[in-house]
């Protein structure tokens, strides 16, 4: 197998790493906002250990992105995509995961530290929205996005 395929199988292994995990750690930080008192340890381990698998999928799947987009290859054989014609696409991508996976992460990330330390902050469902909304656009973009930003 060639370079870019062992690049695209980490990176599709660490998306589903990282979004499976966040959903994870979604939920039971709410569901942590919600439960008695003599479960918010083993709450606290379970958010903790999720977190970290989530911080593990997003490392793998950002560093072997890119990479693909930095290494010339088949999609892109004289230059890197970010210069390619008709990869506008590409470019939305990048803002949906920058403004709403990795915000969401962060977010994610600050609450599971706050249990961490006893507190009992709020979680806010609109997160939630927000992770759907970016994961649908991301989804739209990678199937039809070469071929509706496509040079005529």
């Amino acid at each position: 197998m060639s370079d870019q395929t062992w690049l695209l199988t980490g990176h599709l292994i660490g998306v589903i790493l990282w979004m499976g995990s966040l959903f994870t750690v979604y939920w039971l930080l709410r569901f942590h906002t919600q439960a008695p008192a003599a479960a918010h340890d083993k709450l606290v381990l379970m958010e903790r250990a999720m977190a970290m698998v989530m911080d593990l999928g997003a490392t793998l799947a950002m560093g072997c992105g890119f990479a693909m987009a930095f290494m010339p290859g088949r999609m892109h054989p004289t230059g890197t995509i970010f210069g390619m014609p008709g990869a506008g696409w590409f470019h939305i991508k990048l803002t949906l995961v920058v403004l709403g996976i990795l915000s969401v992460h962060g977010i994610v990330r600050g609450r599971v530290a706050k249990f961490s330390r006893g507190q009992t902050p709020t979680v806010p469902s609109w997160l939630w929205s927000v992770l759907l909304v970016a994961i649908v656009g991301i989804i739209v973009m990678v199937v039809r996005g070469p071929i509706m930003f496509a040079p005529k």
